[in-house]
């Protein structure tokens, strides 16, 4: 049935055009002769007039659907006024804006029921580049009070100027100043301003003639009158859709007339400086009208007498936008949203994970959060915090942890900004959750600051953002990577966030992690009439509370009340968090250490060391210790500058085996430390470049089992270059290494018993290379379970006993292998955690580690290693937080000889 009623509409529409064409034809030729050009062509509908609005009292017949704007500033109670009586009058309100003040306060009710919206610029002075700014802005503004269509009035070349960039994209149409008058109608003043409406995309002021006219009402109340009476009267038969031409005969005391034909329905029209007894129409057709004018002009409309062919056809192709246009609608749309959402409560939860050095799993904060939106502020109330799993009391305390974020990006993209902050292209569309989208990509134009690259899903039909991913540029702090997607949801008309996940690269003192966050809202309140009571309930409650500031997220800290008052005072701002002690204390349960290695220590670390952005890592805890320093922005560049000492004062075995069998007379002992700077330079939003110099040094001696004929090597003194290109991208961290090394004073070692065909010295070993990449992700299923994955792979060149890439402790760790057991010179890891929040009170966390590597001490061929862990984290008394960790390798060898081996961790942590 659609089919058969498009081709019945489509063959009426041939046949009109052929009727038409042969109409035109059969003219005589005296008509043609009359004919004029499309910009002489009169038009009463296409008369725009602006009036004040004590002129709309002027009105005192029907308007016919003509358009009068209402100049402001003025009165709102008359502006109002003067709009419900033109459209009472059957007339078609829009407003004239002629100062650029704050006239939407006054007059933004009234702005759903205009027809069109003006800007009069023509007085401006300023740039080009702030006036299209500006005028961005107020656009922006009407739309988002609900205005439908908006344009312009500004001097030629200023509009040649401003539409050169975007400008046009967010203009209905465009008008200059004009000293030319319209051909109708005869009563427009001589004098009378006047203005060309042309559409945004046109290039010549002359192109196609003009499409309408702006004309001022005369002050003089008479002269007004007969203005507004010629175009309402006239508007219904001289219309836009005339062409010169006609099949009526129109004579003024017998001179023929100038006629023009109705395309829309065939009739014939003409305007006669003629009196009624002088005016001849041949043929004289039923229905035939005549409007006489204030001039004494007379309009006659003659129907076709083919009127049955006369149907209105329309043939509408969608246009495509273009990028500029998706946005500067998605812009209003915001705006109105902006309106409409003026509070706003959300509440859902909050996830943060990061890795933590001396903790099994990695770190997991979790809170119920509730969010405080207003146009000018937002905070947000955490209730329910809990640490791996286990209750955080603060009783309204400020925490002592730091909150580390990128620097603040001062312009987002999709924003109206003075410059061109970014650059935009249409990247095709996609359907998101159903909605179909408009997918725009945009990078910065100046990579130096800091920006957003990315991509936005604007929806089709209401251009409102569904989604948006993106990575910061120009990052100048100690998180060197940061990318971020939101999604938003439709409640109520208005597109909220319901979910916003973000992955950071923190490079710290001798500490990098990944900082995984995910934001869930279950719900939003839209302007909630008790906003104001709850927020202040929250501000009295123990929840922790933070406001977005100009430079971040800031912890809240309550303010007393005045002495005898009961209310509730506003909190403040509390300074930043720069400083985190913490004391730790343990053991070291490892089969490859001589005895338990006790550790106890101060772990103190600054954020912000004597004010100059500098990063401090100490720990000492007797047995080892380690000191970390890192400069995130060296001289307000994108440099960072770090360096690391690490160092442990008790010896462990370094154990000798021979196609798997343990070589007691050849083990010795070593005790490890390790200096080393580097440099960090990010290149692109998600890679960073690193070059360092690193000095290790071992100190080697016999161990119990020695035997005399093996030769203990001279203690390693070993310097090294590394290279290594980091980053992410999805979720996945990653990294790519190389270090070339050489020792100093290496001299022969081994053994030296005679007949011996085992491991010997090789002078090539002098020097060697290492290579290897690693890649990982966090995730974070629920806020009481996380995990972790990781795997890397590792190779290298001329390496030998004492320079091959080993599992231990402190570094490089496979759950349940002893330091120093597994020595290999390539192969691969996997490891695997996950943790589980098991109650208030308990965290317990999953261990599955797999290794599949080459060790010459096992044999030529690469082999597999397998462990398993577990732990569990528990507050204890004095608000120390105890962990247990246990691990089990399958391939581990004991010092008896015995496979599968244990290793136990038990730590203590107390913040202060």
């Amino acid at each position: 049935m659609q089919l058969a009623g498009s081709m019945t509409a489509l063959c009426r529409a041939v046949r009109r055009i052929i009727l038409l064409a042969a109409l035109l034809a059969a003219l005589p030729a005296a008509h043609l002769a009359a004919a004029q050009s499309p910009s002489e062509v009169p038009c009463a509908a296409c008369i725009v007039l602006t009036a004040a609005p004590g002129q709309s009292l002027l009105v005192d017949g029907p308007l016919n659907g003509i358009e009068i704007l209402i100049r402001v500033p003025a009165d709102a109670a008359a502006v109002r006024a003067a709009v419900e009586r033109i459209r009472n009058m059957g007339g078609r309100p829009g407003l004239w804006v002629t100062e650029p003040g704050d006239w939407l306060s006054s007059e933004q009710v009234v702005v759903p029921l205009l027809t069109r919206l003006v800007f009069d610029v023509t007085g401006e002075t300023t740039s080009v580049e702030a006036l299209a700014f500006a005028l961005k802005q107020r656009i922006v503004e009407a739309r988002g009070a609900g205005a439908r269509q908006v344009g312009v009035v500004a001097r030629p070349e200023l509009l040649a100027d401003g539409l050169a960039g975007d400008l046009a994209a967010y203009l209905d149409f465009r008008a200059h100043p004009t000293s030319a008058r319209p051909s109708f109608p005869p009563s427009a003043p001589a004098s009378a301003a006047a203005a060309i409406i042309r559409p945004p995309s046109a290039q010549s002021a002359e192109a196609g003639g003009p499409e309408g006219w702006i004309l001022e009402l005369p002050g003089d109340a008479l002269a007004a009158r007969s203005l507004l009476a010629d175009v309402a009267a006239s508007a219904p038969s001289v219309t836009s859709a005339l062409v010169a031409g006609g099949m009526a005969d129109i004579r003024c005391a017998g001179h023929r007339v100038p006629t023009y034909l109705d395309t829309s329905t065939l009739d014939t029209v003409a305007i006669a400086d003629c009196r009624e007894p002088s005016l001849q129409v041949s043929p004289e057709v039923p229905g035939t009208s005549r409007v006489v004018l204030s001039t004494g002009h007379v309009v006659v409309r003659v129907p076709s007498v083919e009127g049955r062919y006369a149907e209105g056809v329309q043939v509408v192709g969608a246009r495509a936008l273009d990028v500029r246009e998706i946005i500067a609608r998605h812009q209003a749309a915001a705006a109105r949203q902006r309106r409409a959402v003026r509070q706003l409560i959300s509440t859902g939860s909050m996830a943060l994970t990061f890795e933590a050095p001396g903790f099994p799993a990695p770190l997991a904060i979790t809170s119920q959060a509730v969010i405080y939106t207003e146009p000018d502020r937002v905070e947000i109330e955490q209730r329910d915090i809990r640490v791996n799993g286990m209750s955080f009391q603060s009783d309204g305390a400020i925490p002592r942890l730091p909150l580390i974020e990128p620097e603040r990006v001062a312009s987002p993209p999709l924003a109206i900004t003075l410059t061109e902050m970014y650059r935009y292209r249409l990247a095709g569309e996609d359907t998101v959750r159903g909605v179909r989208c408009y997918v725009v990509a945009f990078e910065p134009s100046d990579d130096s600051r800091a920006s957003f690259a990315g991509r936005a899903w604007i929806a089709a039909d209401g251009f409102a953002l569904v989604r948006i991913s993106a990575v910061q540029t120009g990052l100048r702090g100690p998180i060197v990577s940061s990318e971020q997607t939101d999604e938003f949801r439709a409640v109520h008309d208005a597109w909220l966030l319901a979910r916003s996940e973000i992955r950071q690269i923190y490079e710290g003192a001798a500490h990098r992690t990944p900082i995984h966050r995910v934001v869930e809202i279950a719900r939003h309140e839209i302007n909630p009439p008790d906003f104001e009571a709850r927020r202040t309930a929250a501000y009295d409650s123990p929840s922790i509370m933070l406001r977005d500031t100009s430079e971040g997220f800031r912890y809240l800290t309550r303010a007393k009340p005045e002495e005898g008052s009961r209310a509730i005072a506003e909190p403040e701002v509390a300074s930043a968090a720069t400083e985190v002690r913490t004391f730790a204390f343990g053991v070291i349960l490892d089969p490859n250490i001589t005895r338990p290695l006790p550790f106890a220590g101060l772990s103190y670390v600054d954020f912000d060391l004597f004010g100059t952005g500098t990063q401090f890592n100490g720990f000492f805890g007797g047995t080892f210790g380690q000191l970390a320093v890192s400069v995130p922005s060296l001289g307000g560049t994108r440099w960072q500058l770090g360096g690391r000492a690490f160092g442990i004062a008790s010896s462990y075995n370094d154990r000798a085996f021979e196609e798997g069998q343990e070589i007691y007379a050849w083990n010795i002992s070593q005790r490890p430390a390790h200096a080393s700077v580097w440099l960090i330079r990010p290149v692109t939003p998600r890679i960073s470049l690193r070059a360092g110099y690193d000095f290790d040094y071992t100190r080697f001696d016999e161990a119990d089992t020695t035997a005399p004929t093996f030769v203990v090597p001279a203690s390693q003194v070993a310097h090294g270059f590394r290279l290594a290109v980091e980053g992410q991208w999805g979720g996945w961290t990653g990294s790519l290494w190389w270090t070339g090394v050489r020792r100093a004073g290496w001299r022969e070692w081994g053994e030296t018993a005679p007949g011996h065909q085992g491991e010997e010295y090789d002078s090539s070993q002098h020097d060697f290379q290492r290579v290897g990449a690693g890649v990982s992700r966090s995730f974070v299923a629920s806020p009481r379970l996380v995990g972790r994955l990781e795997a890397a792979w590792m190779s290298g060149k001329d390496l030998d006993r004492f320079s091959r890439y080993t599992f231990g402790t402190f570094d490089n760790r496979l759950r349940g292998y002893p330091s120093a057991l597994v020595r290999y010179d390539s192969g691969g890891v996997f490891r695997s955690v996950i943790a589980w929040a098991a109650g208030r009170r308990l965290r317990l966390d999953g261990f599955v580690d797999t290794a599949r590597v080459r060790d010459a001490g096992f044999g030529g061929r690469f082999r597999s290693y397998t462990g398993v862990g577990a732990a569990a984290e528990a507050p204890a008394p004095f608000g120390v937080l105890a962990a247990v960790e246990w691990g089990y390798g399958f391939q581990g060898i004991t010092s008896e000889g015995q496979k599968g081996t244990h290793v136990v961790r038990i730590s203590f942590y107390k913040i202060f």
